[in-house]
Parts: C-alpha cells; sequence; structure tokens
C-alpha cells in the first residue's frame, strides 16, 4: 500500500487516481511540452497541488537538457504528463502517464540523469504508482528503440525553418547548442514562439531565434555562428513582458538566456543583424 495524492489532499491507495482539479481545460503553454506529447491542453491544480504552469515548468526545467538529448522518448511523455496531465473537455478527469511509460523512461534515463549531477525525481516520478495500461486509460508509452538516434550533422545547409526565410544570413548548421538536429522537432519548438513574433516586441526576434535554434555559418571558415549577447540583450529587453502576458505569466525561456551567448567583445565569433550582411560577404 502507498500514499499519494488525490486533488492535494493525502490518501492511502494502491495507484495514483487521476485527479479532476477545480478548472477547466487550459492551453498548455510550457515550452519543452507544447506541441511534443500529443495533446495540447491540461488542467490545473495537478495531483502536487501546483496551481500555474509557471510553478511546474520551473520544477521540470533542469530536465529539457535531457530530452532534447533523447535519453529516452518516453521520459518527456513521463515529465510532462505527470505535471501537465492531458484534458480533454467535457471529461472530469485528467489521463496521466502508465507505468510501463514511466519505467522505461527511468530505466533508459537514470544513468544519463546521473552523469549530470542530477537523480531520477522519485518524489513526483515515482513510477510504481502510475496505473498499469491495462487497468484504465493512461498515456502509453512509445515502444520504439531504447537507444536514441545518432546526431546528424549538417554544415552550411540551406535555413528552412520559417521564420528564418527574410533574415541575411541563409545558411545554418546542426546540430544546434543542444544537440538537436531533428529538424521537425526543432521547427515544432521554434514554432511555440509565433504569438511573440506577432506582437512584434522587437525586430530582431526572427535574427535572435533563428541563430539559436540553427546556428548561422556566414562563411565556410565561420559554419557555426551563435547571435551575440548584446542583440540577445536587447531582444529579451522588449519582449519578455509580452511573453509572460502571451503565455501564462512563463518566465523568459531557459534557451533564450542571454549569458548562455558570446558577447561581441570576447574572443569567439558571433553575429548581429548589422553585420549579417558583411558576414555573407566574407
Amino acid at each position: 500500500m502507498e500514499v499519494s495524492f488525490f486533488c492535494g489532499l493525502l490518501v492511502v491507495t494502491m495507484t495514483i487516481v487521476s485527479c479532476s482539479g477545480d478548472g477547466e481545460c487550459e492551453e498548455i503553454m510550457v515550452p519543452l511540452c507544447r506541441g511534443l506529447v500529443g495533446y495540447t491542453h491540461t488542467r490545473l491544480p495537478n495531483r502536487f497541488n501546483h496551481t500555474t504552469q509557471r510553478r511546474v515548468y520551473r520544477i521540470i526545467e533542469p530536465y529539457w537538457p535531457f530530452i532534447d538529448n533523447d535519453c529516452h522518448k518516453n521520459f518527456r511523455l513521463t515529465l510532462c504528463g505527470a505535471f501537465l496531465p492531458k484534458c480533454t473537455p467535457g471529461n472530469s478527469t485528467v489521463e496521466l502517464p502508465c507505468r510501463e511509460t514511466c519505467f522505461s523512461a527511468k530505466r533508459a534515463c537514470s544513468p544519463k540523469l546521473k552523469q549530470g549531477g542530477l537523480k531520477w525525481p522519485n518524489k513526483y516520478l515515482k513510477c510504481k504508482r502510475f496505473r498499469r495500461k491495462k487497468h484504465g486509460s493512461c498515456r502509453k508509452p512509445v515502444r520504439k528503440r531504447l537507444t536514441p538516434q545518432p546526431l546528424r550533422y549538417g554544415f552550411c545547409e540551406q535555413n528552412t525553418f520559417s521564420a528564418c526565410a527574410n533574415l541575411s544570413i541563409q545558411l545554418r548548421s546542426l546540430p544546434n547548442m543542444f544537440l538537436q538536429s531533428d529538424e521537425r522537432i526543432i521547427q515544432i519548438e521554434m514554432d511555440q514562439y509565433e504569438l511573440l513574433l506577432q506582437s512584434r516586441c522587437h525586430d530582431n526576434l526572427p535574427f535572435l531565434l533563428c541563430g539559436i535554434f540553427a546556428p548561422f555559418c556566414p562563411t565556410v571558415q565561420q559554419p557555426y555562428v551563435l547571435p551575440c549577447r548584446e542583440t540577445c540583450d536587447e531582444v529579451k529587453s522588449a519582449c519578455q513582458g509580452a511573453f509572460r502576458r502571451l503565455y501564462r505569466d512563463l518566465r523568459w525561456p531557459a534557451k533564450l538566456q542571454c549569458h548562455r551567448y558570446p558577447s561581441g567583445s570576447s574572443q569567439f565569433p558571433c553575429a548581429t543583424p548589422n553585420d549579417a550582411v558583411s558576414l555573407v560577404q566574407n
């Protein structure tokens, strides 16, 4: 017999029961889950009594690099599904991951987490507490290989991502700094910022997003160039307020934190919209 939570109340049960929550379904905005888990809406509070996606994002954000590194396809389904369970309008319950989904992710990802200085989050993802797939509705595991696909390396290729169509630098290199080379996944992540792009909070937002997710190739001698930190700082200063308004009060995403990118005064090359044209011509 195990202890778990039902709508924020301590109960004794054999499995975790889906909690209906108090609110209506709301659109998922957390960037490591949005558009990538097979459903679009959730209901809060969740079974940990988190009432906002901002709070959820803060807790699960440290695991983002391991999802990008693809320790297992079911890690995203388990992590997102536990914190932002599937909500279907008109249905009084939410759908959590299956026990099998959780265990397959734990087996494959625990060693990678340990290498990165983290542990499997048993406080939230104790797999035995999820119901088995044969016992009712739950998010079933993806039955694909346990070993990640190798990265695809492509340098100075035509940039085909939609937000990058009008930039001066039209060549990009992959994988990006997050070790992503799957163009479909990268496009889904970039599409998450469409609302922010439509807000026109800063003219250089497309340049920043494209340079982060698909680093620039200004010349063959410089095939992998990131945006300069100064450009990032300008965009963040202008856009983070709009981001919070448009994305359920979420904080500025980790991948767009400007300290990650080289300064124009450092020894490492970086690109700005002002020098993009000259870089292409070199």
